[in-house]
Parts: C-alpha cells; sequence; structure tokens
C-alpha cells in the first residue's frame, strides 16, 4: 500500500515531457468537467448515451494530450469535435469547454502545429457562428465572445512564455560558454606570458644554479659570485612576476564583495558579513585568486541555492586566510553534475595555483557551505610583506 501510494505521488507530482506545472495542476483543473456533466445530467436518457461516453474521451484525450506530446495534436482535434457536437447538438454554453483544449494548444511543440489547432479552433467558431444564425439568432453567442477571444489568445500567450523560458535558457548557456571561453583564453595569455617573461630566467637560474655546484669545491669565490648571480636573476624574476599580475584584469576580494551585496539584494537575498578583508595586507595574486572565488560562489548562490540568506565570513590568522561562504537554500546532491560543480571545479584549479585549499559541503534541503583556505607566506624582506 505504502508503494502505491508512493507511485501515485511521484505521478501527480511529474512535470509534462517539455516542463511546465506537475500533472498535480493539470488533473485539479479537470474540476470544471463538473457544469457539463451537470448539464447533461438533465438531458434525455438517450441524449445522455451519447453524451456520457464523449466526456469521458473528452477527459481521456486531455489526459494525454498532457502526458505525450506525440499525442497532443490529435487530442486537440478530438476535443474540437467533442465541442462541437455539443455546442450544435445541445447548446452554445458547452464552447466554454474550449479553455481545455487551449491549454493543449498552448503547449503544441511547433508553429505548424499550433496552426492547424488555430485553424480547427476558428472553423469551429464559424460553424457555430453559422448555425446559431439559422436556427436561435447569434444573441446567445454574444455572451461567449470574452470567452471565445480568450481560447484564441491564451495558446499564443503560452507559447510566448515557453519560448520566453527557452531563449533564457540559451541565453545562460551562451554567457557560461562565453565565461569559460573567456577563463581559457585568459589561462593562455597568462601562460604565454610566464613562459615569455620567466622562462629565459628561470633557464638561467638553473644554470647558474649548476656551476655553482660544480665550482663550489675548488673556485670557492666563484661560486660565491655566481650565487649572488642567481640571486639577482632570482628577484628580477619575482619583479617580473609582481609585474605580471599587476597587468592582469586585476579583480580584488574588496570589490566583489561589494559587487556581491548588490547583486544578493536584486535576487532577494539577504547577507550577512563577518570579518573585514580591508585590514588585510593582501598580495595582489591573493586578492585576485580570492574575488574571483568569492564571485563564482555568490553567482552559484544566486543561480542554483533557491536560497534566502548568504553569509560571508571572513577569517585572518598568522598563518593562513579563511574565507566561507554559506546559503540557506535547497542545497545539492554531491555526485550530482552540472554548471554549478563546473563552477566549483574551476574555483578548485586556482587555489591549486597558491597551494589553497578548497571544500563544499552540501546536503539536500540543508543549503551549501563553501570554505576556501590560504597559506600566508611572509617574505624575509625588511617590509615583513604578505605575499
Amino acid at each position: 500500500m505504502q508503494k502505491y501510494l508512493h507511485d501515485l505521488r511521484r505521478f501527480i507530482m511529474k512535470r509534462p515531457p517539455e516542463g511546465g506545472p506537475p500533472i498535480f495542476f493539470m488533473l485539479l483543473w479537470l474540476i470544471y468537467i463538473l457544469f457539463p456533466v451537470m448539464a447533461l445530467a438533465e438531458r434525455p436518457p438517450e441524449e445522455q448515451w451519447i453524451g456520457f461516453p464523449l466526456i469521458v474521451l473528452f477527459i481521456a484525450s486531455y489526459i494525454a494530450g498532457h502526458l505525450s506530446k506525440a499525442w497532443r495534436i490529435w487530442a486537440v482535434i478530438i476535443q474540437l469535435l467533442v465541442i462541437g457536437y455539443f455546442s450544435w447538438r445541445y447548446d452554445e454554453s458547452f464552447m466554454y469547454m474550449g479553455f481545455f483544449t487551449a491549454s493543449l494548444v498552448g503547449m503544441l511543440p511547433n508553429l505548424r502545429q499550433i496552426g492547424i489547432a488555430m485553424s480547427g479552433v476558428l472553423l469551429l467558431y464559424g460553424m457555430e457562428v453559422w448555425h446559431y444564425e439559422e436556427t436561435n439568432g447569434l444573441e446567445g453567442l454574444y455572451n461567449l465572445l470574452p470567452a471565445m477571444l480568450a481560447v484564441l489568445l491564451v495558446p499564443f500567450v503560452m507559447f510566448i512564455g515557453r519560448r520566453s523560458r527557452v531563449l533564457r535558457a540559451q541565453l545562460e548557456l551562451a554567457n557560461d560558454e562565453i565565461s569559460r571561453l573567456s577563463i581559457q583564453e585568459e589561462r593562455q595569455r597568462i601562460s604565454r606570458e610566464l613562459h615569455d617573461t620567466l622562462g629565459h630566467t628561470l633557464t638561467m637560474i638553473t644554470l647558474k644554479s649548476e656551476l655553482a655546484e660544480k665550482l663550489i669545491a675548488h673556485h670557492p669565490d666563484r661560486a660565491k659570485q655566481e650565487i649572488r648571480d642567481v640571486q639577482l636573476t632570482s628577484r628580477a624574476a619575482l619583479k617580473q612576476v609582481r609585474e605580471l599580475v599587476t597587468g592582469m584584469n586585476t579583480v580584488t576580494l574588496q570589490d566583489e564583495l561589494s559587487n556581491a551585496k548588490r547583486i544578493l539584494a536584486a535576487a532577494f537575498i539577504t547577507i550577512k558579513v563577518q570579518g573585514d578583508p580591508v585590514s588585510a595586507s593582501l598580495s595582489p595574486l591573493i586578492d585576485n585568486m580570492l574575488g574571483m572565488c568569492l564571485r563564482e560562489a555568490v553567482t552559484n548562490v544566486v543561480k542554483h541555492s533557491e536560497a534566502r540568506q548568504c553569509v560571508i565570513d571572513w577569517a585572518m590568522t598568522p598563518d593562513q586566510y579563511r574565507l566561507v561562504i554559506r546559503d540557506n537554500g535547497v542545497g545539492c546532491d554531491l555526485a550530482d553534475k552540472g554548471p554549478a560543480h563546473n563552477g566549483l571545479r574551476g574555483m578548485q584549479e586556482r587555489l591549486n595555483l597558491v597551494d589553497g585549499k578548497f571544500e563544499f559541503k552540501s546536503t539536500k534541503g540543508s543549503g551549501s557551505i563553501i570554505t576556501i583556505t590560504v597559506p600566508r607566506v611572509h617574505s624575509s624582506s625588511k617590509k615583513g610583506d604578505s605575499t
């Protein structure tokens, strides 16, 4: 029994193949079929023998049209025929059943099928106008004009809404691809810069170190000179690295913290910041890495978490910098793969460049926690700056 109830719950909460509200809402809408059923119940028995089977056929086509994209156009045609028969045979008020058909027309997969369905709706309207003009006059149809116009407009509104969602999804994919290509191009540029600026310098350091090792036993004075040359060359290499980092499109932690406040506020997510990174003496490279990681983490919170609160915690010890981003969103399964996990992988790759550590914890329904730690390496210079 419990398994049966579980399967039933999964069925009613299932969504149509192309997305949209769960099947539960589609079934709930069927409550309005009671009105034509009650109208048929007042008819003579010989008319009920035809009417009630057609109502069952109408309901079956409605459910089949929602569950199967392939059957949808046929479901629309069947419903139009049933509505036409009821309106022609009994009363023009049966035209209100067209709202069921309108929802199916709006879910048709392409404009060709929508055009066929709308042609059928217009043909139905034309036949009804001719029929009532010949028999009872058009007064009965005047009251139905708002409903008839709504049935014509609802499919287009649904199609435009669905098309808008598809375009929005495609735009997000395009933006993700642009971001990925930009990161790849930036990595290639940095790689070229490192190769061109540091390759020759590091080769010289290696050669002079090997030469000093060979000279230290028999020519110590010359070996000392080579070691001094290695020191001068290494300082020059360090200067080149600093110039390279300065030449990057630098992202700072403080700037990204300000951007995070604006982005989260725009997404109606409250933000709480603990700690002040302004007081930290961050090197440009560390500042850039932490800023990029914070940007990616906040982007994931906005796009994937469905959270209502985000907490950013900054701490600094003599040995490391620590940045924690946690939210109270829906969380995720760590085994799932998707755009959010690509961003997490990118953060890990950035932190590997500075010997940083990355930790991600998440549970379905319990939010997510990202912990980033970067070691503080103190230089031996007199200034005592962190690098």
